[in-house]
């Protein structure tokens, strides 16, 4: 999704900063996608610590979903003059307090109201993240820029939850929750040191978005993305 439509050279630094700057991105996103499925694999024990039944503590999925969704023009659109950085590190933050949040939560509807906090940054960091490789490593190596920050999202599916969930039955759901806290702070701060400013280029407006939903291949490409999210969580 376009944060900004034109994308300026970015300024001559070491193409290792670069490569750490995406790795970062990466890095977040991969921190963003273990926390939004993570319950998957503590929802009993989520449930029975709040005496909710499991359909209650399965709110804890779908509204993350719904929040992302709703957020993600939203966000992308009131904040399109604001430096992509501040952004991605402001995101950063509100991740690491939905976690915090979560694991000391000691009301049920506390836990909710992290989720939409985790939403809300889902749809945020994605809708900037995702157009981000060209400005950090040039037009050369955007390709592998971009096949490197989207592998987050395979690695946080297979590696991270799983891990998540691992340790959420040795040490505690509300551990498993702290741990992605932490790792949200540290890569808030590797963010602040590798990813150079990036101002925007151009604000997307309303109108822009609306003529990309008025194209037929958009609108296929949605359905589609639609239909296979809704089979793979739904399987």
């Amino acid at each position: 999704m376009p944060a900004a439509l034109a994308h300026p050279a970015p300024t001559a630094r070491s193409p290792l900063v670069g490569w750490l700057a995406v790795v970062s991105v990466m890095a977040g996103i991969f921190a963003i996608v273990t926390v939004e499925i993570l319950p998957i694999g503590l929802l009993p024990s989520i449930g029975d610590s709040f005496h909710v039944t499991d359909g209650t503590a399965g709110l804890m999925m779908t509204m993350p979903g719904i929040l992302a969704a709703l957020s993600a023009p939203v966000v992308t659109t009131a904040t399109a003059r604001v430096d992509r950085r501040t952004m991605l590190c402001a995101f950063m933050v509100l991740l690491a307090g939905a976690s915090f949040l979560a694991a000391a939560a000691p009301a049920y509807w506390l836990v909710l109201v992290s989720r939409v906090v985790v939403g809300v940054t889902i749809g945020g960091f994605w809708s900037i993240a995702a157009g981000l490789a060209e400005r950090l490593v040039g037009r050369e190596s955007a390709g592998r820029a971009k096949a490197v920050i989207f592998s987050a999202v395979p690695l946080g599916s297979v590696l991270g939850v799983p891990v998540g969930t691992f340790v959420g039955e040795v040490a505690g759901w509300r551990t498993a929750f702290a741990v992605m806290g932490v790792l949200s702070v540290l890569v808030w701060a590797a963010m602040l040191v590798v990813v150079p400013p990036l101002p925007a280029a151009e604000a997307l407006r309303p109108r822009v978005l609306g003529g990309l939903l008025g194209t037929s291949g958009t609108r296929r490409a949605l359905a589609v993305t639609f239909l296979v999210v809704l089979g793979h969580f739904g399987t």
